[in-house]
Formats: structure tokens, C-alpha cells, sequence
């Protein structure tokens, strides 16, 4: 990060939701607890305590919601940045293990050599988290989720590219303009759902409005391949989609079949489901230019959810993509059979029951 160096501070509690008022007698001033609690040892970074009404996390602090739903969090940057690095480095896909430093950066390196795609994904998606004006739904997000779904600066085999800072340069005024202020709004700014006048990822990077071609995974799916195109089929255009939400604080994920009916000859398809909240959930959808008119809330409204393409009994298998590798699941892909090495979370039976009732 770029702040200036300080010893690493413990965590600590604040409420989470909370309305203006005045402290009661009981509750100490806010001014006070910050500073008694800066001082605090590391050991104490598990105890909790609550400000009065309307307190908020101080600047270089990250929030994180705490395990009882009604307080947050706040763990020092610097220890976040600590905690989230260590989670992408142990659950590297194998074939990235031989370039950690190119990912993460040399410490001390000069010239740019100390940073990597990886330790900017980790920055960015912190920052997502602590930019209240902008996205503030993002420090609203589990901690496992958001390592999970958020941080990393992957999501299959593509190519490892620095796209989520170009993204997030771009979508940050699209989300200002729709005035977005929930997951909701948020998936729908950036898929091109908001207001058209604003543009969306699909017209914001690329010269011409980004469109659905087939049939061009393996050549075009990463996001840097899609925007210099200005096409992609089902997978390219999923996986610039879920790394655009990423950049803007939302969870997301590739998710799809490696096979209809579990044929490989009925050919595959790739979509996305993105996290709405705690009391929503995951919900799926297409990127726009391979899906017109779809909506969160309806699975009924996209092309392939339905009976013919997941019967009773069913036998079309859909995996999710994930970053976490202690699943034991894998996430087929259609153009590398072979390949093993993308962890994943089975969602055939979410697909079958959903879907059978369309």
C-alpha cells in the first residue's frame, strides 16, 4: 500500500449499523476508545468493544463484518494486505506457482519490480472495501467471500493480465452517475442494465460496444484479448464480467457446464452468478452481449434455464469457479480438458431443482 510506515495495529470492533445520536453515560467518547485502542497489544486484536452511534472505521483501517450481524470489524491495512496476500499465495493454481514473484512483486525491487497483478488485485479490491462514497456495499462482504470472490486477480486459465485497474478507472464514474448504491445497482451499472447514457463495461474500454462472437475460447477470453477485439463468446465475456464486478467491490464468479446433457458433442457454456448480500445470495445472469433482457430475481429468463436443457432426472453438471482449494471439486474447462487445476464448487443440484421448473 502506499501508506506511510507505521507498526501494525490490532483489530478491533465498531458497530455495524447504526443511527446518529448521543452516547450514553456508560459509553466512553469516541476519541477516546480510538486512542486506548491504537495502544493495545496484539494480543487483545480478538476482544471486542463498541463505539457510540455513528462511529465509523479510521482511516487506514479496514472494515469487515463481525461474526454477531450487528458490529464491524477493524483490522489494521497493512494486516489485511498480510492476510489476503497469504490467502492467494497458498491457494495459487500450480501453473502460477512458477511465476510468484512476477504475480506479487520482489520486495525491495526498484522500477516497478516490487509490484505484481496479484499484490494490485489485493490493494484494490481493500480499497474497494474502505471507499464508502463509491462502493459502499463492498465492506458488506464476508471476509471469506471477499478473499474468495474479490481478491483474486484470476478466475480460470486466462492470461494474467493488470485489467482490474483499467476497469476500475472506467466503471468508478459509471457507478457515480447511476448513483448506485447496493449490489443491485452495481451489477446492473456495470452490465449495462443502468442507465445507457452512462455506458457500462461493455462500451467503456473498447473502441466498439463489446459483442457476442462464438466459438472463441481458447483464442479470446481474457479480459485485455476482449476489450482489444471487441468480442468474445460465452466465456470471454463471463470472465471480463465477473472481473469487472470484482473491481468494483461485488462478488462474482465464472460459472457454467462443461457440457450439455454431459455430452461434450451438445457443446458447453459459461455465465456468471454474482453475490447480492447476505440475505439475497448468489444469483445468476448472463453478461449482457451473450444475454439480452435478463434479470437477477427471474432464473426463467435466460435462454438455457429451463426443462430441455436440464431434465428430470437431469444430467447437464455445472460448476462454479473459486479461488479456495480446500473444496477437493474441480472446475471443468470445455477448451482444456485436462486440466485440473481450477478449484471449483458443484452448484449441479442449485441448476437442476432451479431450472427443471421453468
Amino acid at each position: 500500500s502506499n501508506l506511510p510506515p507505521r507498526p501494525i495495529q490490532p483489530s478491533y470492533h465498531l458497530p455495524f449499523k447504526q443511527e446518529s445520536g448521543n452516547c450514553s453515560d456508560s459509553t466512553p467518547p469516541m476519541a477516546f476508545l480510538i486512542e486506548f485502542l491504537l495502544v493495545l497489544p496484539l494480543a487483545v486484536s480478538t476482544s471486542s468493544l463498541f463505539a457510540p452511534k455513528g462511529g465509523a472505521c479510521p482511516a487506514g483501517f479496514v472494515p469487515w463484518p463481525a461474526s454477531n450481524g450487528t458490529s464491524v470489524v477493524c483490522q489494521a491495512y497493512e494486516l489485511a494486505v498480510q492476510e489476503t496476500t497469504s490467502f492467494l499465495k497458498e491457494n495459487l493454481p500450480p501453473f502460477d506457482k512458477e511465476n510468484i514473484v512476477t504475480l506479487f512483486g520482489e520486495p525491495g525491487g526498484v522500477d516497478g519490480l516490487n509490484m505484481g497483478v496479484a499484490s494490485v488485485a489485493v490493494n484494490m479490491s481493500l480499497d474497494a472495501r474502505i471507499n464508502t462514497t463509491v462502493t459502499p456495499w463492498a465492506q458488506l462482504v464476508p471476509k471469506d467471500i471477499f478473499n474468495n470472490f474479490v481478491v483474486p486477480y484470476a478466475n480460470l486459465n486466462e492470461g494474467r493480465t493488470n485489467a482490474r485497474a483499467l476497469l476500475a478507472e472506467a466503471l468508478f464514474p459509471i457507478l457515480r452517475q447511476n448513483k448506485a448504491a447496493s449490489f443491485d445497482d452495481a451489477i446492473g451499472a456495470v452490465n449495462g442494465y443502468g442507465d445507457a447514457s452512462f455506458g457500462s463495461v461493455w462500451t467503456a474500454l473498447s473502441k466498439q460496444k463489446i459483442y457476442f462472437k462464438s466459438s472463441q475460447t481458447p483464442l479470446i477470453y481474457d479480459p485485455m484479448s476482449v476489450i482489444a477485439f471487441g468480442y468474445a463468446s460465452c466465456t470471454g465475456v463471463s470472465v471480463m464480467l465477473v472481473d469487472a464486478l470484482r473491481a468494483v467491490g461485488v462478488p462474482a464468479r465464472v460459472v457454467g457446464t462443461p457440457a450439455w446433457h454431459n455430452k461434450t458433442e451438445n457443446g458447453n457454456h459459461n455465465w456468471i452468478e454474482a453475490w447480492r448480500g447476505a440475505e439475497k445470495g448468489w444469483a445468476f445472469i448472463e453478461a449482457k452481449p451473450a444475454g439480452q433482457g435478463e434479470t437477477l430475481d427471474n432464473p426463467c429468463d435466460k435462454w438455457f434455464c429451463n426443462k430441455d436443457h436440464f431434465p428430470v432426472p437431469n444430467d447437464t453438471p455445472v460448476y462454479a469457479a473459486q479461488f479456495d482449494r480446500s473444496s477437493g471439486v474441480v472446475y471443468p474447462m470445455a477448451w482444456d480438458p485436462e486440466n485440473e487445476a481450477i478449484p471449483g464448487v458443484d452448484r449441479t443440484a442449485y441448476y437442476a431443482e432451479t431450472c427443471s421448473k421453468c
